[in-house]
This record gives structure tokens, C-alpha cells and sequence, in this order.
């Protein structure tokens, strides 16, 4: 595919449809309001950006969805949403409902809760377009 520079964000829910940007891994806040700053990127040249939810990151219980949703329908170029796959279902919900463009997963591959051909297959049986 086309070549990219993608910015991380990590965005944490600090109010109703509100997020905020945090560094040094999520933990501290530096008062910018998330999408904000997507659009400022978006703006910089960045062609995709990385979203991890601060609150699901590390728990296996799904995605920020609100939070990836908010980034995509912000912003122009491709979002590849983190933190909180723990099942097949959740990666599945942050590519439909919060339609993000790619998700990414971690734990569950380094623990061998799932395969990626698992993961794919499984996509796959739902509708979603996925690379062999």
C-alpha cells in the first residue's frame, strides 16, 4: 500500500463526548482535546493515525468505541484503533460500529487466546473485507 507517517494517539474519556491527550504511556494528561488534535495532524501531513483508549488499554473487554468513532468521523485519513481486544466480537465491533479501518490487537496473539487467521476467518464469516 501507499507509504504513510502515522501519529499515535492516546486519548483518554474525561466527559460526555470529550477526550483528552495523554503521553508517556497514558498517564499523563496534557489538556489537548483529542480530536482537535487528530484534525491538527490530519492537517500536518500525518496519513493515518494509531487511537488507543486510555480507559480500555490492558482490560480485554473491547475497544474505546465511542472514543474511535468520535477520531473517524473527524478526520479524513485511515484510524487503526487499539487497547481492549480480549474477544473476537470487540474487533469486530471497533471495525462496524465505530468503523474504525483496521484494528489493532496485541495481547491476544502473544497469550494464544487467537490466531490471526482465527481472527480473520472470523471477520470474514461476518462481512468484513479483510486481507488474505
Amino acid at each position: 500500500g501507499k507509504k504513510s507517517v502515522v501519529n499515535a494517539i492516546d486519548g483518554k474519556c474525561v466527559g460526555k463526548e470529550k477526550w483528552e491527550v495523554y503521553i508517556s504511556g497514558g498517564t499523563k494528561p496534557t489538556g489537548i482535546d483529542m480530536i482537535e488534535w487528530a484534525k491538527q495532524v490530519e492537517s500536518l501531513g500525518a496519513g493515518e493515525i494509531i487511537y488507543t483508549g486510555i480507559n480500555t488499554d490492558g482490560t480485554r473487554e473491547g475497544y474505546d468505541l465511542e472514543g474511535t468513532r468520535a477520531i473517524v468521523e473527524a478526520i479524513n485519513i485511515p484510524v487503526i484503533a487499539s487497547g481492549g481486544a480480549g474477544k473476537l466480537e470487540d474487533i469486530y465491533n471497533v471495525l462496524t460500529i465505530a468503523r474504525a479501518d483496521a484494528a489493532l490487537a496485541a495481547s491476544i496473539f502473544h497469550f494464544g487466546v487467537y490466531t490471526v487467521e482465527q481472527v480473520k476467518r472470523y471477520l470474514r464469516e461476518r462481512g468484513v473485507a479483510v486481507r488474505i
